[in-house]
């Protein structure tokens, strides 16, 4: 039986108040207060639970600080943690742009700054990584291998946002050692990129950010068909014949998941309900990961040249 690999994480901003006002004007996604932000991440955590999944937060360094209880103890029950990372937002005078644009030394500088913060809160080194609006170069993955990155979830395949450097068209949709001179194919290297998922059958001209691309499972959306997505992403990973077939999700914690109500709690509901549903139809088995579960998977059974 074929096994779906679901993975359901969250990026965990700053607080808007700790944002400056172009960290605000290039993204402004993120919670009011940390008060707003830890019920979300609970009750997303919850609804996960619930489903059997287990979560990924990719939590910026401010959050890390803030909350570093609340994380902690997520980690203890289950959940993986990983760094999340706007430059923008974690210093916009010396990084006023998007990860993307900037070189690999001054990516190893920033990520390993924001790692500093990130470790001395949380007592451990961060392993996974995502970057905001997921931007990034050919530079990048090199760099998080050598700072003692293991993996992350860099990638939106189909995404071209110029004004972020975030250019995915084309990227490979599976799981997969990255290649570390040419971000969008399979190589050989110990880190392991966990795409975003996209449904390729549904296209679109203009997503949340304005972006070219295709619909992918961005819970927060209302813009996407969220059902539509979960069947067509489960039927190409089966028609391809996929070595490690996933469905992976995202939002961030300024959606208030603790009322049924929202529609980003909708959407999730409606996810689960369509992912039980499929698998059904396809005779499929569902079978929920962490980050850290999936690139331990693909580490070990697709062993490097």
């Amino acid at each position: 039986m074929v096994a779906i690999n679901v993975i359901l994480t969250m990026d965990c901003e700053p607080a808007l108040f700790e944002c400056s006002p172009l960290a605000i004007k290039l993204s402004g996604t993120g919670p009011a207060t940390h008060e707003e932000g830890e019920s979300s991440i609970r009750a997303y955590v919850e609804s996960a639970d619930t489903e059997g999944y287990p979560v990924t937060l990719f939590a910026h360094p401010e959050v890390a600080t803030a909350q570093s209880g609340l994380l902690l103890e997520m980690q203890s029950a289950g959940a993986c943690l990983g760094i999340h990372l706007h430059p923008y937002k974690f210093n916009p005078v010396r990084y006023p742009r998007d990860l993307g644009s900037f070189n690999a030394e001054e990516q190893t500088e920033m990520i390993s700054a924001a790692s500093e913060v990130w470790s001395d809160a949380l007592g451990q080194q961060p392993r996974y990584f995502r970057g905001g609006v997921y931007s990034a170069n050919d530079a990048t993955f090199g760099v998080l291998l050598d700072l003692g990155f293991e993996g992350g979830s860099l990638s939106v395949p189909g995404r071209v946002l110029p004004r972020a450097m975030a250019i995915w068209a084309g990227a490979e949709l599976y799981p997969h050692r990255a290649n570390l001179s040419f971000r969008h194919i399979r190589g050989d290297s110990d880190f392991i990129e966990v795409p975003m998922s996209s449904d390729t059958s549904r296209p679109m001209e203009s997503g949340e950010l304005g972006e070219i691309g295709f619909e992918w499972p961005y819970v927060a959306s209302t813009k996407y068909k969220h059902d539509e997505i979960v069947r067509n992403v489960i039927a190409r990973s089966i028609e391809d014949g996929a070595s490690f077939p996933t469905y992976v999700t995202n939002t961030h914690q300024d959606q208030d998941y603790a009322d049924p109500e929202h529609p980003a709690s909708v959407n999730l509901q409606t996810i689960f309900r369509t992912l039980r549903e499929t698998a059904s139809e396809f005779g499929v088995e569902l079978t929920g990961r962490t980050i850290a579960e999936m690139c331990d998977l693909v580490r070990t059974s697709d062993p490097a040249c």
